[in-house]
């Protein structure tokens, strides 16, 4: 790669990291009157009737997608593979919020299945085979959100993280999540927790979610900081990937996951209530209703078939960056190097050739 093309792409990293700050697909997709609506379910479950949760969402903002629109036009996607990559992931980010905003089923489901696939039936076999082991009964969740907020802080600073933050908030689906392009790590803020997802949740948020953003902005291209279009399933994959390989994760943590794949298949075809009870017969009500609200993201109506797909990466990544890993173990320092996809390890080795890749400076194993 030339010097000037190098530059460039950077350049266009830099500019593309501003603008994609304000763009918060999960804020608009997280539900305002979740807390009520949960409410409502649970009581009607217990006096044995059907009730489909009715959200509401808080608007996006009037505009949002002209900064993006503008900046497509500035690129040349068939300049190299990695203009392309940039092009391809402003054009999902565009359709992404497009489905946000609008709370479509049919677009939210449209847009998520080419994003991450439909679960396939070995998917959803592999699924239900977890689920045949004997259910372990889960740790009571009795820590608060400030002391892992305090625990998360901590881990940050002792690698030397000291630009990334720590953010309790209730706009998000997820119990935690990392907002690379903000250097943050958000907490919900109405979760308690157990001490083995303390110690599961560094490796998995920190040590593999904020360490390879680290890793990519240090590379000479830093458009490795970027999880570009797929990148996903080797993302979350490799997540799970870690907390095996490091011993944090158990029986329930896996069972979990292959829930979150029966979830968004069966939500393709039946309302929140309908995979709520399917759900419920493997696992506690308050986690059921978690893994649907998941599964129904950006819904109005959930009694509405349809789903968003997404967590099926969870459970299908482990499988596919485990996989490859025991076939090209040589590969795992590439995987850290940003937030790359098994997809893109050509790639990156042709950076190494060129002298544009360099060893990536944080592994989770500095945490366990």
């Amino acid at each position: 790669m030339e010097q000037s093309t190098l530059q460039r792409l950077n350049g266009l990293g830099d500019a593309l990291q501003a603008l994609y700050i304000p763009i918060q697909v999960t804020r608009y997709t997280s539900p305002l009157n979740r807390a009520d609506e949960k409410q409502r379910l649970f009581a009607a479950h217990a006096a044995g009737k059907e009730y489909n949760p009715q959200y509401i969402y808080e608007p996006t903002p009037t505009g949002w997608d002209q900064p993006l629109h503008s900046f497509l036009t500035t690129l040349r996607p068939e300049a190299n593979e990695w203009e392309t990559l940039i092009h391809a992931d402003i054009v999902r980010t565009l359709t992404s919020m497009k489905a946000a905003e609008t709370h479509d089923p049919t677009l939210i489901t449209a847009e998520t299945i080419r994003g991450y696939g439909e679960p396939s039936p070995a998917l959803v076999c592999a699924a239900r085979e977890v689920l045949e082991i004997s259910s372990i009964q889960p740790d009571e969740r009795t820590i608060p959100v400030q002391e892992v907020a305090d625990l998360m802080r901590n881990a940050l600073g002792k690698a030397g993280l000291n630009d990334w933050s720590v953010v309790i908030t209730s706009a998000m689906q997820a119990r935690m999540s990392v907002r690379a392009v903000e250097k943050q790590l958000k907490i919900h803020d109405c979760q308690f927790f157990t001490d083995a997802e303390m110690t599961r949740l560094l490796v998995h948020e920190i040590g593999t979610h904020v360490f390879r953003a680290v890793n990519g902005e240090l590379e000479p291209l830093r458009l490795l900081r970027f999880g570009f279009d797929n990148y996903l399933l080797t993302e979350e994959g490799l997540a799970t990937y870690h907390e095996a390989r490091f011993g944090v994760q158990n029986g329930e943590d896996q069972r979990r996951y292959a829930l979150r794949v029966l979830a968004a298949h069966l939500s393709l075809v039946n309302s929140f209530y309908e995979v709520f009870c399917a759900v419920a017969a493997h696992t506690t009500t308050e986690e059921a209703f978690e893994i649907v609200m998941r599964a129904k993201r950006g819904f109005t109506d959930t009694k509405v078939h349809g789903a968003h797909v997404k967590d099926k990466v969870y459970f299908e990544g482990y499988q596919k960056v485990s996989a490859h890993l025991r076939s090209h173990p040589e590969d795992y320092p590439l995987l850290m190097c940003g937030k790359v996809s098994i997809e893109m390890v050509s790639s990156l080795r042709q950076l190494c050739e060129d002298g544009l890749l360099v060893e990536p400076k944080y592994l989770p194993e500095m945490l366990v």
